[in-house]
């Protein structure tokens, strides 16, 4: 969720936002309010909730109290409400403030990008949140010695709790819009959906207290196959849907009622609320494990000391680009790159100042290279450098980009500057599509040959056998 309509630096302008966003989902609220009972759902309490969260320095008094005046405002002129406005919606308030403050002040909980990392959290935040809003919201309808107080406590319960618990995951999880996009793009198996809508019609012909649960299977699934964001807006309108199908008598979970005097909404509420629990979980399970992969790819397809690619990961780069079929038909070039008598750095300044020249050097082949090929660390002190689609006198002019870029500027080692210069090998010619490894390592192969005749004749320069003139030598000065 991303909302660019706020700025931290124009409080007014969040002030006449949040106020008038707060009075139309008030105005939505209360358009669906039942007869003698509480609104059918109200989002606007879990709205400004996780407004509050990803915004977190919206967590002021003045802004809580614009929210609070927009409540007023609509069921004075909507509800036909005076006095009772004031007290009534101090709930609305009461729950806000209790799920703000328990979410904001965990460490860790939001990411870089304002999304929650652990969803599991929401849960005892709403439930704390649902209890301080339901009683105060029976106390304020001078319940506290009636009968009816039960019943009233357990609809705002319900309501609340039901409309947090399938709200608030959905809302703090949903990624910025760029992301969201790509994630769409992506998305290709819908039979976690047409299994999910299949139990919920099996729910509607069966009914019975159990038929509440239908969905949780099918869920799991969703949550096993999408994202934590798309896996919690299913589990939304999943219940919402049970919800308005209990209410319309299409769901029948008729049950006894001789323990609690629970009406069959509250109940439906309440059933709903847990049966959300069990995907979520299972959700936030996998896009732990998702990003451990992740996590995993990267440290597995990169080496840690230059940034660039490892030798597994330039070998999964090019599977990856035999499957989506990007290789074609154009010819590769491999530029074999060794740094000059490096070991002679490592004895003179220490290891240390190796991996610096290591880094240094890694950074200078990839500015040149750019966006057209892939650096890899082959081992060692040893690069290469695979691109795509080049003449042999292109390729041969990279190679030599590529070498005056790393000679062209002295590195700076312990206070002093160090010319530090590479010898390069060029090979070029076809990736077979059905066996990429095997052509690959040819032209690897075929590279090392001319970088040890790069080596043999003084080192700095590149040495090709795709043109006559196969040897471009430099001298330092």
């Amino acid at each position: 969720m991303q909302l660019t309509l706020l700025d931290k630096n124009r409080p007014l302008k969040n002030s006449l936002i949040l106020f008038v966003f707060t009075l139309f989902f008030c105005f939505v609220g209360g358009h669906l309010r039942l007869p003698a009972e509480l609104s059918l759902f109200w989002p606007i309490n879990a709205l400004l909730t996780a407004i509050f969260v990803r915004f977190s320095w919206l967590h002021r008094p003045y802004y809580y109290l614009v929210c609070y005046s927009a409540m007023v405002l609509n069921d004075t002129l909507f509800s036909g409400w005076a006095i009772p406005a004031f007290t009534l919606n101090a709930a609305n308030l009461l729950f806000i403030l209790v799920a703000v403050s328990m979410l904001i002040q965990r460490p860790g909980l939001l990411n870089a990008s304002g999304r929650v990392k652990s969803a599991l959290n929401i849960f005892p935040a709403c439930l704390l949140a649902s209890i301080a809003c339901a009683t105060w919201g029976a106390l304020a309808q001078g319940l506290l010695i009636s009968e009816r107080f039960l019943p009233a406590w357990s609809d705002w319960l319900s309501e609340q709790f039901s409309t947090g618990v399938l709200l608030l995951p959905f809302l703090l999880t949903l990624p910025r819009r760029p992301s969201l996009l790509s994630t769409l793009r992506r998305w290709q198996n819908c039979l976690p959906i047409a299994s999910l809508m299949l139990s919920l019609s099996a729910a509607v012909v069966i009914g019975g207290g159990g038929s509440l649960s239908f969905p949780v299977p099918a869920l799991i699934w969703c949550a096993i196959s999408y994202p934590l964001w798309l896996t919690s807006g299913l589990t939304l309108i999943t219940g919402i849907s049970e919800i308005v199908l209990v209410m319309h008598g299409l769901m029948n979970i008729q049950g006894d009622d001789s323990l609690l005097p629970l009406g069959h909404l509250a109940s439906a509420r309440l059933g709903v609320a847990t049966v959300a629990i069990s995907p979520l979980i299972v959700a936030v399970s996998m896009d732990a494990i998702r990003q451990l992969n992740h996590q995993l790819a990267l440290r597995a397809n990169h080496d840690f000391l230059t940034r660039q690619l490892s030798r597994s990961g330039l070998y999964e780069r090019l599977h990856q680009l035999q499957k989506n079929s990007d290789l074609r038909a154009r010819v590769a070039g491999v530029l074999l790159i060794d740094v000059d008598y490096f070991k002679s750095i490592n004895d003179n300044y220490g290891h240390d100042a190796g991996d610096a020249v290591l880094f240094e050097v890694a950074q200078r082949m990839q500015q040149a290279v750019g966006q057209e090929g892939l650096v890899c660390r082959f081992g060692g002190e040893e690069f290469l450098v695979l691109l795509f689609g080049l003449s042999d006198e292109q390729l041969l002019e990279k190679a030599e980009a590529i070498r005056h870029s790393i000679m062209q500027e002295k590195i700076m080692l312990r206070g002093s500057g160090v010319a530090v210069t590479v010898s390069i090998g060029v090979a070029s010619g076809d990736l077979e599509t059905n066996n990429v490894s095997e052509s690959f390592n040819r032209l690897v192969s075929a590279a090392d040959k001319q970088l040890f005749i790069s080596k043999r004749n003084g080192r700095n320069q590149t040495t090709s056998s795709l043109i006559s003139e196969n040897a471009v030598s430099h001298t330092p000065a």
